[in-house]
Order: structure tokens, then C-alpha cells, then sequence
């Protein structure tokens, strides 16, 4: 009985001391909680109704006499105090609009002394600052999206992975930031859109990602990049950093056939080998018409790329060195591995309607079954064009030089073939067509 009494009276000391606890965070007086809940209750109450003017005394009261009880009002006051800005911009008010945007920005500050989360609202702060500021903000915007970017890595919100590169941008065009910096901060943004595909995200990573995309492809020419990177190339030929910022810029920006990407890749592949410098090398070799070297390097690169994306275009590259070397059959095993990846993939339904086209002399006995790779493609370049539409006038070219190819009516009756007839055309092709003459 006299434990039972003890545990009762321990108890009720807990509860009204976390009572007490959680009743400090209206204040530490009495007086000071019964204004910080009445003005709680007012600004809400006004909130609610979307009466902002009203609830803008409630709400500031509530925020400098109890900081820290409710995250909420921090949430709701930047709603409030973002109407005022955008309000004062419709009507000209430079001033006001200025006055509002300081005072959102001391809302973000004092959300973030009550309740932590630095690198999440700092990603809040400086996206509204950029949206709603003046080029004077610029440079704001850009350091507290940059100290986002430090606390937050991949786990950066996709909207301030955006306005981090707008800024970014905005000051390169001001001269403010050298066109250098931008170039090398793509990489590592992308990098943060990588890391969170087929996250719960994605979606919204990848819209981020096309603002990336469209201003990294208007800020510089291959041209530009092989000024900008030469130099620095040359100094740094032992620096790995520099050496994948050029590989993976180069990559990105489709400069694939600059000298420089392949001198990268191969200097990078000297001190890290990776699957990745093995692809640079192997690209860099395609566009140099060296296919044998192409395709080595690329066949090692393919054993270790996690990449999806990338890995689609090593096998792409594969099939177009092969192609290029007249090894259909292998040419057609490198598509077909890219439909393992990619079903839907057109580029490769037109890589195996190439094979087929150029290798078809290879299968059959007579001039008529030599013609059955001529029919085997034409259904892959119909199939490539329906996936992919931007692949269809490509396709409908390849598909009238392939019928200009087909063998005369006779030539097949003397073979005993006939137009619309089935015929199995063996070998590496590997199809049933329909037979179709001129």
C-alpha cells in the first residue's frame, strides 16, 4: 500500500511538472501565457478567415513573447507576410514590398532560433528571397542557398536546388560569379537529382532538373568549355576533381567529340580507374572512329555501371561501333541489351533495323532471301518511330532507302517466292517477315 501511495505521488509529480514544462513555452510568467494564447488564438482566428491584416499585430506579438510554442505560426506567418509582398508588388510599392520581405525573411530567422531545421528553412529562406527580391538580393539569395547546400547535401529540396542555380546564374550574368563557378556547381547539383531518383521526390527532383538543364545548356558552347578547361586541364593533370568535372561537363553538354574529353578521360582512368573514366574513354575513341578501341572500352564499362541512364548509352555506343564495323549480330545483341534496360527504348529498335538493313546480305541463299533483313527491318524502324516521335522522320528516311533495296517481283517468283508469303529468315537475324518486292 505505502509503495502504491509512493508511485501515485511520483506520478503526479511528473505530470505536473511536464505540465508545467510544456506550459513554459507560453512563457515564463503566468501574465506572459495568458497573452501569448490569446494572441495564438487571435492571429489563427484571423488566419483562418484569410484576414491577414488583421492577423499580422496577433501573430508578431505571439512570435516575440513565446518563440517557441508552435512551429505552425512560423509556417502560417510566412504565408501571410508572402501575400504582403506579393500584394505590394502588383501595386508598385517598392517600398512596402521591401519593408514585407525583410520582415518574411526575420519570420524564416526566428523559426529557425525556436525550432532547429537550419539547413531546411535556410533552402525556404533564400528560394523566397530569390523569387521575391531585387538583383540587389542576388548575392543573399546565392550565400544562403549555398549554406543550404552544405547542410543539406542530397537531401536539398529540389525547389531550392533550383533557385540555387538561378541565383547562381543571375549572378554570372551580372558578372558578379565567373561562368566557370556555375559550370562546376551543374555536377554537383545534379548529382543531388541523381540521388533522389525513384524517391518519394522524383517527380519534383526532375522538374528541378530541367531548370538545371536549360540554363546549363544556354551558359556555354563546346567552344567555351574547351577555353574555360584547357588551362586548367594542363595544370591539374593529377587532380581527380578536376579531372571528372571535365569528363562529367563534357558528357553533360554533349562535348563528346572535343579532344579534351578524351585527354581527360584517359588521365582520369590512369589514376581512378572507374567504370566511368572506362565510358569517357570509350566515347571519346567513337567519336574519333577508332571502333575497336570504342568498343573495348565501353564493353568494360558496361560491367560496372550502375547508372541506368548511362548505361543505356554505353550499350547505344556499343551498337553503333559495331554497326559501323559491320558486326551486325553484335551490333543487334548491344540493342537488345539496351531493351533489357529500356523496353520502350526507339533508339534501339532503329539500331537493330540498321543491323538488319546493312547485314542483311549475310543470311539467305539467293538474292531474294538475302532480302530478308530488308524486311525484317522495316517493322523495328515502324516500332522505333511509334516509341519515340522524335525518331519518325529519321525512320521513315532509313525505312524508303530500305524499299528501294527490295528485289524485283521475278527474281522471287524464280525462287519460289511470292509477295506476302511468310518466310523465316534464319541466322543471327532471326525473324518471320512477310515478303515484299519492288
Amino acid at each position: 500500500m505505502k509503495n502504491k501511495l509512493i508511485a501515485v505521488v511520483v506520478l503526479s509529480f511528473l505530470s505536473t511538472s511536464l505540465f508545467a514544462q510544456d506550459e513554459k513555452k507560453y512563457g515564463e510568467t503566468e501574465e506572459e501565457q495568458v497573452e501569448c494564447k490569446k494572441n495564438l488564438s487571435l492571429y489563427k482566428e484571423f488566419y483562418d478567415q484569410k484576414a491577414y491584416k488583421e492577423a499580422k499585430s496577433p501573430l508578431m506579438k505571439a512570435i516575440e513573447i513565446c518563440p517557441t510554442s508552435s512551429k505552425n505560426m512560423y509556417i502560417r506567418g510566412v504565408n501571410i507576410f508572402e501575400h504582403f509582398v506579393e500584394k505590394a508588388d502588383k501595386e508598385g510599392n517598392t517600398e512596402m514590398k521591401a519593408a514585407y520581405l525583410d520582415t518574411l525573411m526575420m519570420v524564416y530567422d526566428k523559426r529557425i532560433e525556436a525550432f532547429g531545421q537550419r539547413g531546411y528553412v535556410l533552402g525556404r529562406k533564400g528560394t523566397d528571397l530569390l523569387r521575391h527580391g531585387t538583383k540587389e538580393n542576388y548575392q543573399e539569395a546565392y550565400d544562403i542557398l549555398t549554406e543550404t547546400y552544405e547542410l543539406r547535401g542530397d537531401k536539398m529540396q529540389p525547389g531550392a536546388l533550383a533557385a540555387y542555380y538561378q541565383s547562381a546564374y543571375r549572378l554570372a550574368v551580372s558578372k558578379q560569379l565567373q561562368v566557370e563557378d556555375l559550370l562546376a556547381l551543374y555536377p554537383k547539383l545534379d548529382a543531388v537529382v541523381k540521388a533522389n531518383q525513384g524517391g518519394k521526390y522524383e517527380k519534383a527532383y526532375n522538374s528541378a532538373a530541367k531548370v538545371l538543364d536549360k540554363i546549363f545548356s544556354a551558359v556555354a558552347s563546346c567552344e567555351d568549355l574547351v577555353d574555360i578547361y584547357t588551362p586548367k586541364f594542363e595544370k591539374n593533370k593529377q587532380d581527380t576533381a578536376v579531372l571528372e568535372q571535365i569528363v562529367n561537363l563534357f558528357d553533360k553538354k554533349e562535348c563528346t567529340d572535343e579532344e579534351l574529353y578524351l585527354l581527360a578521360s584517359v588521365e582520369l582512368d590512369k589514376m581512378k580507374p572507374t567504370a566511368d573514366s572506362k565510358y569517357g574513354i570509350g566515347v571519346g575513341y567513337l567519336k574519333k572512329e577508332e571502333y575497336s578501341k570504342a568498343i573495348d572500352y565501353l564493353s568494360k564499362a558496361v560491367e560496372k555501371l550502375e547508372d541506368n541512364e548511362r548505361l543505356l548509352k554505353a550499350y547505344e555506343y556499343i551498337a553503333r561501333a559495331h554497326n559501323k564495323q559491320s558486326n551486325y549480330p553484335a551490333a543487334k545483341q548491344a540493342a537488345l541489351k539496351m531493351l533489357e534496360i529500356d523496353n520502350s527504348n526507339g533508339t534501339a529498335y532503329l539500331l537493330i533495323g540498321d543491323a538488319y538493313f546493312y547485314g542483311s546480305k549475310s543470311v539467305g541463299e539467293n538474292v531474294c532471301e538475302k532480302a530478308g533483313g530488308l524486311w525484317a527491318a522495316i517493322p523495328k524502324y515502324n516500332k522505333a518511330a511509334s516509341l519515340d516521335p522524335s525518331l519518325k522522320e529519321k525512320a521513315g528516311k532509313k525505312i524508303g532507302y530500305v524499299k528501294a533495296q527490295f528485289p524485283k517481283k521475278e527474281d522471287c517468283f524464280f525462287h519460289n517466292m511470292t509477295e506476302g508469303q511468310e518466310h523465316k529468315v534464319g541466322g543471327w537475324i532471326n525473324e518471320t517477315v512477310s515478303v515484299q518486292v519492288k
